[in-house]
Order: C-alpha cells, then structure tokens, then sequence
C-alpha cells in the first residue's frame, strides 16, 4: 500500500529542522511551522522537538525525574502518570538510533502523552520504553474498534486498561500491547508500521521463556503478517505461538484458573486464547490448502468460552464443555450455548465433514458424502437455536463469530459438492490462490443434480451474509478465500446453466461480492491479490473485459455458449490498467501474454510452500480428524 506521505511533491527538501513524525520515519520535511507540508496533507498533529540548547544535561534529567516520581502526581500505585513529554523525548541521552524504534504515531497521532524513556539506555541496548496508560491510546482504541470482535480473545479494553495500569503487569503485556498497536495502526493508517513491528519483536525476545501473553501477541502478529503477504514470518510466529502454547498446557482446564489468579475474566482470555489458535489454524490450513495441523490431535480439556456481551460486563457464567455441546441434541430443553462455543463447533464438523470424503472423489463416492459430509454439516445447522443465534441483533449488528461459523459451513459445502456437481471448473481458475485443483474427468456421477442444488444452496446461503444491510464491509480477512470459493463456483453457474432473469441476478451477486472484498483489499495486500485474481478468472468465465478479447480478434464468449474455454483456445491476458495478466511476480500486470504457460511458475500465493503435487492436495483444504 502507497503511505500518505508518498503524495508530497518529491522536490520537497529538507529541512535541518524536522518534525518528530517525520523524523521517525526518515523522511524529508520542509520544516514548516506550525505544520509541515507531510502532517498538513494527511490532517496530523505535527510536533518539533525542542531545543537542546541550555538544556539539563543528563544527570540533572535523572535528578528531576526522580523528583517527579517521588511527589508528582500519582496514580495510587506510586507512578507518576504525568511526564514532561518534550523533556523525555529531547534528552541528551536519546540518541537517533533509539528513536528509530518509536512509530511516528507517537508524534503524529498525539500519542506522546505518557510515554516514557528510560535515559539509561545507550546505543547498545534495547530501546527499553512503555505506555504509563493506554487508556488514551488511539491505536489501542483502532485495535478494539476495528478488530477485536472478529477474534475476541484478549482481554476486553476495560480490563485491559486496568490490568496494565498495575506496575507488576505492565512489563509482562508490552509483547501483548505492541502486537495490538501495530494491528490498530494498520486499520488507522492503511500501511505497516515497521517500527511497531521492531518493538513487538524485541518484547517478544526479551518475555519469559513460558510467559503465556507471548502466545497472544504472537497470534495476532501472525495475523497480521499473513495478510500482509509475509507468508514464511507468518508461518514463523504461528509455531511459535502453538509450541509454546502446548508447553504451558493452555489446553488444559487446570491452567485458567492457575494464571488468572481468582480473576474470571483473566480465565476467560485464556479458554478464548486456546480455541482461538484452534480455529486460525484450522483457517490458516483452509486457506492454503495444506495438511498442516498440529493441534487437531491434542487432548484438550479447556472449556468454552462464554457470550461476547457476559465476556466484556466481566460476569463470567459457569462454563460448559465440549461434552456438553456435542451432547446438546438430548436436552430436554433447548440449551443455548455461545456464539464462540457455534464457531468452534462449526470449525470440528466442518473438518469431520472433510475427513469423510476421499481427497479425490469419483462418481461412485456420491452417495457416501451425502450420508456422510452432509450430516455433519446439516447437523450443525438445525441444531442451531430457533430465532436466537441470527448473525444480525434486531439493532442491526452483525454477531462476527456466527457470520464466521456460517460461511465455513457453506464454503465446505461448496468444496465437498462442487467436484460430483454440473458446475465444472474452468482451467483458468488455477490462478486463484485460494482454488482448489478440479477434479478428474470421471463419467457423470449419481446424483449430480444434487451436488448441484447443494453447492448452489451455499452460495445463496453465502450471498445473503454479504447482503446483510451492514456497510462498509468489514470482517477478519479470513473471510476473503471462504468468499472466493463461492464466487468460483457462482461463475460457473452463470457460464454453464443460469439464464435470463436469473442470470442478471447472479452478475449483480459476483459485482456485490468483489465490492466486499474491495473492502477488505484496502486493508489487506493479500486480499487485494485475491481480488485481482478473481476479477481475471470472470474476465475469461464470462467473456467480458479486456481479459476476453484474444490477440485474433474472436468475439467475447457470453454464459450463453454453453462451453468453457480449455487451455488451448483461451483468450490472452491483455494488461493496460494492471488487472488482467500475470506478471513475473504474481501481479495481473503484463501485457499480452498467455497466461497457462505460466500458472505453474507463478509462487503459491497463499501457501506457506508451493504445492505441486496435485495428487496429496486436499479438495478443500482442512485436514482429518479436526
């Protein structure tokens, strides 16, 4: 993504002046006062440090600070919660290379105030620094705003804020903290904050061997780097988080209570903080179309997790278990349990439903997934309770985790049944990173009008989510290859068989879910991959766009043809606005070339590792046994 600044006129000098925004981000500044030209195009606070010039040498800052945290303004806890800012941030002892550590947020999002520098740091040491409070953090604000609901498994803001204004935590959350500012500035600024991330990572390496926040911030990091097309560091900090993870035994219900210490919200994060390295992992290996999973066989005794509104009121129920919902079709009376408890349900049925079927369906094999992948999936959905458990409240707001557990019930659908089904798979589609390799040429399979109406069934069931009256479109962004599957296989009902009135609607259907992914394409370069190479795939599908005109001058192809375009007779990728042909690093960039001599050399976009052999490849990408 192109940061704001990068709009200033490159002729801009610099000033031997600078603001703290752009000092810290080694930027050229005019030196304007009250504002440089960088803060005033992106409407910030823009600050300059004051002059060292007869100022207190070091010893006397120590002295002064000193002084202020024996009789300055306190918070109860002997900290003084009121620093000289300019004082601190200008010191002798601050030298430029230990700034480099700071995000020019501190400086340009107002976030200055409380911030605190240990002055004896030198150049070789880490830059040792903390937030006195979050409390007026506006990354940590962007944070809970803007993504906590989608994996809601650190402690809620309220809390948080108490738990870091005690000096005895406040060491031990910084990992926690930093991984949470570098995701609220990502949705605040649209751009990775590398200073942020060199913080997160030297608290990482400076916590506890078995310090358990370690596990939440490096989650969250992994997140972050994922859709951040860092695919290798991602993949990094997922082991990470999992190994150590299974080494304090967080999967054990004995461990909430012995690192919560009486405290039931503290306990709560932690059974949140188990099943949801449970459920991204399981998302990681649906969306990369690997067989990687290490926690599906691990013996885990922790219990649920309790509903989002008793979560952040602090009044934590008794929690129930896994037996108790695996068993919740017996109850004589209708048992509700938390929409966290649906998505890890939904999660465990969904890889059930996946281990029943064989990694390359024949048409003989029809009938037993119906049986089979269709009632664990089915299942789910009608033991679902009547009327309480809409993923919109009547006050118009989207339930997350229940819009999560729906489309990966329907994106499973779609990968089981769309192999044995009439919606066959145009070669093209194999650059999507989130496709999976079509199935055999197999003679007709029983049944096929059933697989048929299934897959048809779940991409409905996924349309009538992203229509939900809720705008602008913002979920986690694992929710982009759930989307893209459905799409794919939307294409091919328009290609093959949807005519008419129903045609029009399904256009009006693939327009509305690119736009959602636009969305999340403006926050996530993954995501705005994806897009690319969904809008390129349609181009060919439906013979429309400067994908369908070939270098022969053929007319468009239009759904009403009736055939799909193998590899031979495809149209050439023609570029000219950058989406529409494959460049030699994956981009829809180049012009006019031939785009299936190429599918097998462009990298595995969404893979932690190219996978080449086609014959160990999952059909949709969980694995056995979750």
């Amino acid at each position: 993504m192109t940061s704001p600044a990068k709009n200033i006129n490159p002729k801009t000098t610099r000033s031997s002046l600078a603001c703290l925004a752009c000092r810290s981000r080694h930027l050229k500044c005019d030196g304007k006062r009250p504002s440089c030209s960088r803060c005033a195009e992106i409407s910030q606070e823009c600050n300059y440090a004051r002059s060292r010039r007869g100022g207190l040498d070091r010893a006397a800052l120590a002295e002064r600070r000193k002084r202020l945290a024996e009789g300055g303004s306190g918070n109860g806890n002997g900290i003084s919660t009121t620093v000289a800012v300019a004082e601190d941030w200008t010191a002798p002892g601050l030298l430029p290379a230990q700034s480099e550590f700071v995000d020019a947020s501190f400086a340009g999002a107002g976030l200055l105030s409380g911030f605190r520098v240990d002055d004896s740091s030198t150049p070789t040491t880490s830059f040792q620094s903390h937030m006195v409070s979050i409390e007026t953090d506006v990354l940590i604000d962007s944070y809970y705003k803007n993504f906590h609901r989608f994996h809601p498994f650190v402690l809620p803001q309220r809390y948080m804020i108490r738990h870091y204004q005690d000096p005895s935590k406040r060491v031990s959350l910084q990992p926690l903290i930093a991984a949470m500012r570098l995701i609220g500035h990502i949705y605040a600024f649209r751009e990775w904050p590398d200073q942020l991330q060199t913080q997160l990572e030297s608290y990482c390496a400076q916590a506890g061997s078995l310090d358990p926040v370690v596990v939440q911030a490096r989650l969250l990091h992994s997140i972050a780097l994922f859709w951040y097309d860092d695919k290798n560091q991602a993949k990094i900090e997922s082991d990470n988080a999992i190994s150590l993870a299974i080494d304090l035994q967080i999967h054990r219900d004995e461990f909430a209570a012995q690192y919560a210490a009486d405290d039931p919200v503290l306990a709560e994060s932690w059974r949140r903080t188990w099943w949801m390295l449970f459920i991204i992992e399981a998302y990681y290996a649906g969306t990369l179309g690997t067989m990687e999973m290490r926690l599906v066989d691990v013996d885990a005794t922790v219990k649920l997790p309790c509903e989002e509104d008793e979560y952040e009121s602090g009044v934590i129920p008794e929690p129930r278990t896994v037996q108790d919902f695996d068993c919740r079709e017996f109850a004589s009376d209708e048992v509700v349990f938390s929409s966290f408890a649906y998505l890890i349900g939904a999660v465990r049925c969904t890889g059930l439903a996946i281990s029943t079927v064989p990694k390359r369906a024949v048409k003989e094999d029809s009938t037993h997934i119906l049986q089979a992948a269709d009632s664990a999936l089915d299942g789910w959905l009608l033991l679902l309770p009547k009327g309480q458990k809409q993923v919109m409240s009547k006050t118009g707001e989207i339930d997350e985790l229940m819009f999560q557990a729906h489309l990966l019930i329907h994106v499973a659908a779609v990968g089981i049944h769309r192999p044995l089904s009439d919606l066959r798979f145009n070669p093209v589609e194999e650059i999507s990173s989130c496709a999976r390799d079509p199935p055999r040429d197999n003679p007709t399979p029983d049944l096929i009008n059933v697989h048929t109406a299934r897959v048809m069934r779940s991409v409905e069931a996924q349309i009538r989510l992203l229509a939900l009256p809720v705008r602008p479109f913002r979920h986690t962004p694992f929710t982009t290859c759930m989307l893209s599957e459905g799409i794919l296989a939307l294409l091919s009902a328009c290609h093959f068989y949807l005519r008419g009135p129903k045609l029009a609607i399904a256009r009006d259907q693939i327009r509305m879910t690119i736009g959602c992914l636009k969305a999340l394409a403006e926050l996530w370069p993954r995501t705005a991959r994806n897009v690319r190479e969904i809008q390129t795939i349609a181009q060919h599908v439906l013979g429309v766009g400067s994908g369908a005109a070939s270098g022969s001058g053929s007319a468009p192809r239009t759904a009403s043809s009736g055939t799909t375009p193998g590899s031979s007779d495809l149209p050439q990728l023609v570029g000219g606005d950058g989406q529409g042909s494959l460049g030699s690093e994956g981009d829809l960039s180049s012009n006019d070339t031939d785009i299936f001599p190429l599918l097998r050399s462009v990298d595995d976009l969404c893979g932690w590792y190219n996978i080449g052999d086609m014959d160990t490849d999952l059909s949709w990408g969980m694995v056995n046994g979750l």
